[in-house]
């Protein structure tokens, strides 16, 4: 099926309930998003290829296939309690008729092209979250990834979830995926950004941290608490209605930054606690030009001038609004910006970047109450 057949451009952003138990929550997904999930699968291996050339990708392809599986085995005896995402894993591949290694592999690619190739084509993102002159809180956050950009910001999906155990949510996600990488429940906001570690170590994947912060944590305590020790490195921002904190880990160690102390967080790819310095990676991947279908490439701005960019721009007034924030949001934009929202704790307002091309940013705004 053609790409204009699978991503037909829409009005607003598709809304898509999954309710009951693991399995069941998958088997809803796969049933919702099938094409999407098999066009997916139809061009990941092209993907690969257009990463590492036609003969190393497809030899790196197959690799990663067989790696997501010895994945599966290594996370669930050190993490049993993730058991539950594999069979929503499992509901998604029965559903949408595309073999469970390969749903694993969409859900471990960040983790697998890590552990082989030492670069990802991975999510290099920004966030901000600040406290207004009247105490409230604003966050914003893109999410930029150097992969299918033509077809993404043509199928970002908002998923609400009502799962059997734990807290319902939502997840500002995209087909076959069941981290929940942007996050919102009824006491929490999370978002990731890869801040890339030195160390390559077997740890917790991003989807197992997420959804044990937004599913099973309560408050910022216990998704502190929740929060496992990483195979790559993480910055990952978590807020409640009063407060906010940026969790800088890597596979050996965790640290906080915490807003009551600054009134200002940003994160972006690198590590910004003194303690955690030792833990990144020399040269980051996000660094690295993004190669696209037509030969092209896109170049990343880099992690230490967008947080410059973001936290001039804050410092440039009083007070910040939710256009000014898109304003903020837009500055550190680029072709790889797929996802950028706004949220506003308190009065649990959501806006979420609309476009058919990226970066998202550039085009309309649409405004949920959650």
């Amino acid at each position: 099926m053609s790409k204009s057949k699978v991503f037909p451009q829409k009005e607003s952003i598709r809304v898509i309930e999954l309710r009951g138990k693991p399995y069941e929550i998958g088997y809803q997904h796969g049933i919702a998003l099938k094409d999407e999930i098999q066009y997916f699968n139809n061009n990941f291996e092209d993907l690969v290829c257009l990463f590492q050339g036609k003969i190393k990708g497809k030899i790196i392809y197959r690799l990663m296939l067989k790696t997501a599986k010895d994945f599966e085995k290594k996370i669930l005896n050190s993490y049993p309690e993730a058991k539950e995402f594999f069979e929503e894993m499992k509901g998604i591949s029965d559903a949408s008729h595309v073999p469970y290694e390969k749903i694993l592999l969409f859900n471990l690619t960040d983790e697998i092209s890590t552990y082989y190739v030492g670069k990802s084509m991975r999510k290099s993102c920004s966030s901000f979250v600040l406290r207004n002159k009247d105490g409230n809180l604003i966050i914003g956050r893109n999410l930029d990834y150097g992969v299918f950009i033509d077809e993404l910001p043509l199928c970002t999906i908002i998923f609400k979830y009502y799962p059997e155990e734990g807290n319902p949510f939502i997840s500002i996600s995209w087909p076959a995926l069941v981290g929940s990488y942007t996050g919102i429940s009824d006491n929490l906001f999370v978002s990731i950004n890869v801040s890339q570690s030195r160390r390559k170590e077997m740890g917790a994947p991003e989807f197992l941290l997420t959804r044990k912060i937004i599913q099973y944590s309560n408050n910022l305590d216990d998704a502190l608490k929740n929060a496992p020790y990483t195979f790559q490195g993480l910055n990952v921002l978590i807020s409640d209605k009063d407060n906010a904190v940026i969790l800088e880990i890597s596979p050996k160690m965790k640290r906080i930054r915490d807003l009551r102390y600054n009134g200002l967080l940003i994160a972006t790819n690198h590590y910004q606690h003194p303690e955690m310095l030792s833990e990144q990676e020399s040269k980051l991947v996000e660094e690295m030009p993004i190669p696209l279908k037509d030969g092209s490439y896109v170049q990343q701005i880099d992690t230490k001038e967008r947080e410059k960019i973001i936290r001039g721009k804050i410092e440039e007034v009083n007070n910040i609004d939710v256009e000014y924030a898109k304003e903020i949001l837009k500055s550190v934009s680029t072709r790889l910006t797929l996802q950028s929202i706004i949220y506003l704790p308190r009065e649990r307002k959501l806006f979420i970047a609309q476009n058919d091309k990226s970066p998202v940013t550039y085009g309309t705004w649409e405004e949920l109450n959650i």
